[in-house]
């Protein structure tokens, strides 16, 4: 395609994709865009539990095991002694 064949713009239009001040961009504009930021980092996160579920469920598991054992002390402190 040759571009020299393409219709040129003249200098007086109006280009209607342009905000009216550079500048200065509207608020409802600036907050929206805030918020996609925002809901896209949100979006891509990784949720901890899926960063590691071995290490999660080790870690579940021991406190399993360690109420669990403190339960059976009680118990045989409590059975032990008659109360």
């Amino acid at each position: 395609m040759s571009t020299n064949l393409a219709p040129q713009r003249r200098s007086d239009d109006t280009d209607s994709l342009r905000l009216p001040n550079p500048d200065r961009v509207p608020l409802v504009d600036r907050l929206a865009m805030h918020l996609a930021v925002r809901l896209l980092l949100w979006s891509t996160r990784t949720p901890r539990l899926t960063d590691d579920r071995g290490r999660h469920a080790d870690a579940y598991r021991r406190q399993e095991d360690a109420a669990e054992r403190e339960r059976a002390y009680l118990r045989g402190v409590i059975l032990a002694h008659g109360l």
